[in-house]
């Protein structure tokens, strides 16, 4: 995590720019100690004495911190964007930055790891019933521009809740948005009087990225409901969603 309480004088500090003799420092959410590691090879956070006694304590790489730390940053320099913080509580819910753009109170959640489908679902969820807008980001991968592409779980999710499109963060507050579409793979024809012909068929688990538009998330995003929504094997729940403006409903099964 990179914010925390200082214990000296109650007020909420980052692991960027505060150092190990300004300690003791507890965390925002459970209020157990924890300690800021600092290095020359790695981004500075806070980290648990006791991993196992917070929820929210789950490992988290450098290129996350890199990550949320980038958005936040130039989210502050945004004109238009205000009340912006790093890993603010909300109850059940920590986003990795949050902040009113343009009036809107969005939640930026970095998925970088391997959360589960049902943890983005009860996340995305809480963000509804608080009426904030979500906007699940991932990190852009070289392995999209190849001929095909294997979506996890939780990507093929995230593509369904946003009526097909997928948003991966570049730097600082660029996005680009990609559409799955299917993908097929020749299966020659065999016999015992030779061979020819064949046939395509449909990856199960292969798919073709489509690359699409770049995007400023701050600039070029808005507000969007959508309702509840089962195919193909993907419930997406009722959300309140951050994302391109004036996207179409097209493709929207995984």
């Amino acid at each position: 995590m990179l914010t925390a309480r200082r214990k000296s004088d109650g007020q909420t500090v980052h692991a960027y720019d505060e150092s190990k003799r300004n300690g003791p420092f507890a965390c925002l959410i459970c209020g157990d100690p924890v300690i800021l590691k600092a290095g020359r090879n790695r981004q500075n956070h806070f980290a648990h004495e006791n991993p196992i006694a917070c929820k929210f304590a789950e490992g988290e790489t450098d290129e996350h911190r890199r990550c949320k730390l980038e958005i936040y940053e130039a989210l502050r320099k945004t004109p238009g964007v205000t009340k912006v913080a790093l890993e603010r509580p909300l109850g059940e819910v920590r986003p990795d930055v949050s902040a009113y753009i343009r009036g809107v109170p969005v939640a930026i959640e970095v998925q970088l790891s391997s959360l589960s489908v049902e943890t983005i679902m009860r996340r995305t969820i809480d963000y509804f019933r608080k009426g904030i807008y979500v906007l699940w980001l991932l990190q852009w991968t070289p392995k999209l521009d190849r001929p095909r592409y294997t979506p996890r779980i939780w990507e093929r999710w995230i593509h369904a809740a946003y009526f097909g499109h997928v948003y991966y963060w570049i730097e600082e507050l660029t996005v680009v948005s990609y559409h799955f579409e299917a993908s097929f793979q020749t299966v020659p024809k065999r016999s015992w009087y030779g061979s020819g012909g064949g046939y395509s068929r449909r990856s199960k688990q292969h798919r073709r990225a489509v690359r699409g538009r770049t995007f400023n998330l701050a600039t070029d995003f808005g507000p969007r409901r959508r309702e509840w929504w089962e195919g193909n094997g993907v419930k997406v729940p009722d959300a309140c969603l951050f994302m391109e403006r004036n996207s179409g409903q097209q493709g929207i099964g995984s």
